[in-house]
């Protein structure tokens, strides 16, 4: 009962610490995405107002070479020299600054100002000169008076400006005139629209993660739920087996002692697989987070390079709708990517205890899909000779576990070594009515002092990686027993080699 305790507490406690780290990262990335949002805009509106105040500054020094003084008599006298200082107001002009203009305010009305230059490009937007307007924010425009420093204001009730900005033309320390640009609002709301079809994109990336998550506590549930039912019924069957001891007391001391030994045998024997079971199921939640992991790697890196992008192309005002659009559509394709990875471990690791008709060809390239990326990452070449693709029964997902175990045991050998030039061999073949598929490497081989060990329960040669020595005892555990095969180990001379074998028609 202790052990049984024991054992559940472990294996809630590495649980309880891997569920602890998926949500702190979810919650960390959350938080660093929505404070990138915040800075994208921060640095849009930062950066055009440095390059407007740098625009304004050249245009002030423009017209004061022109006009030292009293702006509007020269202007008014001269209708050649408002052409040429207009002309140069529109090379200012982009779908990001819409309007460009300089005015004064009107001697007759207090109230009023007046246009003296227009840089607008298109004719019936242009207003001519000593056209007179009441701003509709007129408090900022007089604060210009007040204090003759620019300043700017965003617009909240006209659709087509986002923000206007102000900067005084200073004469003899007085103001001659004001330089006035008009934001277009186009540009600001794609910014904002992208940003939030960005977030979208996200909160359903942070949804699916977490229905992965109690998915995983559900599971894991009902996984502890059956293995109490199955302590439950085997206590029932001692307290059957002490009955039936009790009666045949009654006959024979022989007996007697012989059910008693027979019994203590069969419940060390339950309770030892039944650890090894356990073991080997942690062992496989950690090889399944490790190549989710090598998975997941690619499309994050170039999600956070694509944002790094738009980035970038904000701060230098060079973004587009187009560059905009594609970008959001890789993004989208990057989370889809994460979410058909999630599928193919869910299906690869779920326990399916049916009997399925398959073929050495549909398991290989199933684990293929698992395990390519970290064998490309290590440089290793995957070698496939399949010569046979006859279809059999059997239970298909054991056997995609325990081909997995072996190309995972040949790519560790070939990085520990540090071979030259590695790489694994899947090879299939048929003879008579026998199915094999072997695995090879060119890792040098088994020593032959413990060859005849390795598949014996908790053997490895990993000590120093926390090697369990369970992988090899289970595999050969599922082929035997399972799918009543054979699985043998041998040496060639480039190194091992592992040979599955499936007999009969079936090969059930």
């Amino acid at each position: 009962m202790n052990n049984i305790f024991l054992k559940y507490f472990k294996s809630n406690y590495i649980f309880n610490i891997i569920a602890g780290v998926l949500l702190i990262g979810i919650f960390i990335v959350y938080v660093t995405f929505e404070t990138a949002k915040k800075d994208i805009i921060s640095i849009n509106h930062k950066g055009n107002l440095e390059y407007i105040d740098n625009v304004t500054q050249n245009i002030a020094k423009d017209i004061k070479i022109h006009l030292q003084d009293n702006f509007y008599h020269k202007l008014k006298n001269d209708p050649k020299l408002i052409k040429e200082l207009e002309q140069k107001l529109r090379y200012f002009v982009t779908k990001r600054y819409r309007y460009i203009y300089v005015v004064d305010k009107s001697p007759i009305d207090n109230k009023e100002y007046r246009f003296l230059l227009d840089g607008a490009t298109d004719i019936e937007e242009k207003s001519l000169f000593e056209e007179s307007f009441i701003p509709l924010n007129k408090q900022k425009w007089e604060q210009i008076y007040k204090t003759k420093k620019p300043i700017f204001f965003e617009h909240k009730d006209i659709k087509s400006l986002w923000m206007t900005y102000l900067k005084p033309i200073i004469v003899d320390d007085k103001v001659e005139a004001i330089i006035v640009i008009d934001f277009s609002l186009n540009e600001h709301n794609l910014i904002i629209s992208s940003l939030s079809n960005l977030k979208e994109l996200f909160d359903i990336s942070v949804l699916f993660i977490v229905l992965v998550f109690f998915t995983i506590v559900i599971f894991a549930y009902l996984d502890r739920k059956r293995e109490k039912q199955k302590d439950d019924l085997y206590k029932k069957l001692q307290e059957k087996t002490k009955e039936l001891y009790k009666e045949s007391k009654k006959v024979n001391d022989l007996n007697k002692n012989l059910e008693h030994r027979v019994a203590k045998e069969v419940q060390n024997n339950r309770e030892k697989d039944r650890q090894l079971l356990h073991q080997s199921r942690l062992a496989q939640m950690g090889e399944m987070i490790s190549m989710i992991a090598h998975q997941w790697r690619q499309p994050l890196a170039a999600i956070s390079s694509t944002s790094s992008a738009i980035n970038i192309k904000a701060q230098l005002g060079t973004t587009t709708d187009q560059f905009l659009i594609e970008n959001t559509e890789n993004i989208s394709q990057y989370t889809n990517h994460l979410s058909d990875t999630i599928d193919d471990f869910r299906n690869f690791f779920k326990s399916n205890k049916e009997i399925q008709q398959t073929s050495f060809s549909e398991l290989i390239n199933s684990v293929k899909g698992i395990i390519k990326i970290s064998i490309d990452n290590k440089k290793i070449e995957l070698i496939e000779e399949l010569n046979c693709d006859d279809k059999f029964q059997t239970y298909s997902n054991e056997i995609k576990q325990v081909i997995l175990n072996l190309i995972k045991n040949a790519e560790d050998i070939l990085v520990d070594k540090k071979i030259k030039d590695p790489y694994i061999k899947i090879e299939t073949s048929k003879e008579d009515d026998t199915l094999l598929l072997k695995v090879s490497d060119n890792g040098g081989g088994i020593p032959l002092d413990i060859i005849d060990k390795i598949f014996d329960p908790y053997f490895s040669t990993k000590t120093k990686k926390d090697g369990t020595g369970l992988g090899l005892y289970m595999s050969k555990t599922i082929i035997e027993d399972h799918c009543g095969g054979e699985l043998l180990v041998d040496n060639n001379k480039n190194g091992a080699i592992f040979t599955i074998k499936l007999k009969g028609k079936s090969y059930v």
